[in-house]
């Protein structure tokens, strides 16, 4: 049984692919994500959470199977993902 959909992105474990599911812009409108999009962060995307610093600072996040990128977890929290 799978547990744990729509999370945000930081609350991924480590090592663990999931699906972009939404992503919320709020007040950062189209800048984020446009952003985003550039980064390959969108709907339907597989994402890997491959570590993350300590203290939250930022997440080291494999996007699609060849992207690799670092997010602010302010950024993060912004990813809903569900687990696969």
């Amino acid at each position: 049984m799978k547990s744990n959909n729509n999370i945000p992105l930081t609350n991924l474990e480590c090592g663990k692919t999931a699906i972009i599911n939404q992503i919320i812009t709020g007040i950062h409108g189209q800048a984020l994500t446009t952003r985003f999009q550039s980064l390959g962060l969108v709907s339907g995307k597989k994402v890997k959470v491959i570590r993350k610093s300590w203290l939250g600072g930022t997440l080291h996040v494999k996007v699609g199977s060849t992207t690799a990128i670092a997010l602010r977890s302010q950024e993060a929290d912004l990813v809903l993902v569900n687990n696969i």
